[in-house]
């Protein structure tokens, strides 16, 4: 740490034991409970400058932040804006970087205090040039598409959406189109365009055969009853046929056999049509139980590598 930081480091936990709220309540109540909250959250301050230092951001944030529960003042908010953006949550520390500068200041408010809502001016500009946007094309255009990114929906802007920097996962969903699915890498202060390709969902299995399964088999079906009625009626025809033949009677004409004959094409018909649409049928039954089930593709890019199918 720099001589400059510490001196500020000193000035911060010196400004949180005399702070106005603290002073108030010491002035009422005497060194009690006050007092044990004061050294506490300079303790934490402690904490958080030794652990920024060896840059444990994570346990630094939770020090500060720990810090700014029990006294809430411009000087210890400030180092929570700064190790946030330490870490890369940069939309989280600008805007309290911006709750910082705007929160009102006390007549008699400490010159630190004062210097610290500048430094949160600056941070907050500083930090909205840093964050980075997310531009997302998805192609074909499909109404009622849902973009996701990291799980949280967010709405597809021409100029991008504004993201914090490093990797996200995008998600896009659209009804008749199989999801897809991409990591990205967005880099500060740039604008990275992402173009997803939605693929037509794929027929489900048999989709494509399963008219021709139930075609086939009412055909066979029809067929067999046409060819049995047809040969029914061709039978007791040809014996009614025979019996007037022996008797010699009106009933043994050539008008007779031919008609007997007609019937007996169509029942020949009927029971064709039945194999006929069995074979064609059973053929699609075949074709459906071979029919694949699942369609992955993999998709690759500048910045990101995704899967998109279905199983």
């Amino acid at each position: 740490m720099v001589p400059g930081d510490r001196t500020l480091r000193m000035l911060v936990c010196l400004l949180i034991a005399a702070s106005p709220a603290v002073a108030s309540a010491r002035q009422d109540a005497g060194d009690g409970p006050e007092e044990k909250i004061r050294s506490e959250a300079r303790e934490l301050v402690y904490q958080g400058d030794e652990l920024f230092a060896q840059k444990k951001y994570a346990e630094a944030l939770r020090a500060y932040q720990r810090a700014e529960t029990l006294i809430r003042v411009p000087t210890t908010s400030i180092e929570v804006v700064k190790t946030l953006a330490a870490i890369g949550r940069l939309s989280e520390a600008r805007d309290l970087a911006a709750a910082i500068g705007s929160s009102h200041a006390a007549p008699d408010e400490p010159w630190p205090f004062t210097q610290a809502r500048r430094r949160a001016d600056a941070l907050r500009d500083e930090l909205a040039n840093r964050i980075p946007r997310l531009r997302v094309n998805i192609t074909p255009t499909a109404a009622g598409a849902r973009l996701r990114v990291d799980g949280q929906e967010m709405k597809p802007s021409a100029e991008g959406s504004l993201i914090d920097p490093g990797n996200h996962w995008i998600e896009v969903q659209a009804d008749g189109y199989v999801s897809a699915r991409q990591r990205v890498y967005v880099p500060e202060r740039e604008v990275t365009t992402v173009d997803v390709a939605l693929a037509p969902e794929p027929p489900g299995p048999g989709s494509g055969t399963r008219p021709w399964v139930v075609g086939g088999f009412i055909t066979s079906g029809a067929g067999l009853a046409l060819g049995l009625g047809a040969g029914a009626a061709y039978l007791s025809a040809r014996g009614d046929l025979e019996d007037a033949c022996r008797r010699g009677a009106a009933g043994c004409s050539s008008d007779a056999r031919s008609s007997a004959n007609t019937v007996g094409w169509v029942s020949n018909v009927g029971f064709g049509l039945a194999v006929a649409g069995a074979a064609v049928g059973g053929l699609a039954l075949v074709l459906d139980a071979k029919a694949p089930s699942s369609a992955v593709t993999w998709a690759v890019g500048p910045g990101y590598i995704g899967v998109r199918g279905t199983l």
